[in-house]
């Protein structure tokens, strides 16, 4: 962030009370940030939930980015949703894929989870690093892309990754893949990204951030309409 980016005074609304519509759309329409990342904490400046002049962005948690955005979310987030996300269409799936992190976090048995909670169940799913493709990937697809479909040779590289059990289930998750790119030392641009997605999640969280935000706008219009006519 420079001072140019700083030239608009801080609006002194929360997100509770709603930052002008206007400004979100000039900031989605005219998308010029390096990520996903960059224009929430930009936007959470603007909107008086955190304060770049006082912490640099590189000191802020994504936890509290997170945490800045929940009152526009005071739904809680259904698991069978995390299922299509995910890619892990069957529940028996789901829960053995996450079983260690719903035990650790007091999660077993949950249908719904707070916007944090979800962030820190797809937080798992994707390891370390920087975030790619949310949904898991079939063995067929990973084989296509590092050994030319060659299964065998691909499920070694995987075994040499993670582990004899690292090849399981049939729906492999982000973590496994980008552990398994690094194993390989895959450099070309266009095979990790055909096997992460990291500009696929970018473009997919903007699109999803900018439908979340006009119904949030909507139902905000729509609840001041009735307020109205109820004065009337």
């Amino acid at each position: 962030m420079t001072e140019e980016d700083f030239k608009i005074d801080r609006f002194h609304e929360t997100w509770e009370s709603g930052i002008p519509f206007w400004f979100l759309a000039a900031c989605l329409l005219n998308y010029n940030f390096k990520s996903f990342r960059r224009l929430m904490i930009y936007l959470s400046h603007y909107s008086s939930v955190i304060d770049l002049r006082e912490t640099p962005s590189k000191y802020i948690k994504n936890e509290e980015i997170i945490a800045g955005f929940q009152p526009l979310f005071s739904e809680r987030i259904p698991k069978k949703l995390l299922y299509q996300v995910t890619g892990l269409t069957s529940k028996t799936t789901f829960n053995e894929q996450f079983k260690t992190h719903f035990e650790a976090n007091d999660l077993v048995g949950r249908k719904t989870f707070t916007l944090l909670e979800t962030y820190k169940i797809l937080e798992f799913w994707q390891g370390e690093g920087q975030w790619g493709r949310l949904q898991a990937a079939k063995k067929e697809m990973l084989a296509d892309i590092i050994h030319n479909g060659n299964y065998e040779r691909t499920a070694e590289e995987f075994r040499g990754a993670l582990g004899k059990e690292g090849y399981r289930p049939n729906l492999i998750s982000p973590k496994k893949i980008k552990q398994v790119v690094e194993h390989i030392h895959l450099t070309e641009e266009d095979q990790v990204e055909e096997l992460v997605g990291y500009k696929e999640l970018q473009t997919g969280l903007l699109w999803m951030f900018g439908i979340l935000m006009f119904q949030h706008y909507f139902k905000l219009g729509k609840k001041a309409l009735n307020s109205s006519n109820n004065l009337n």
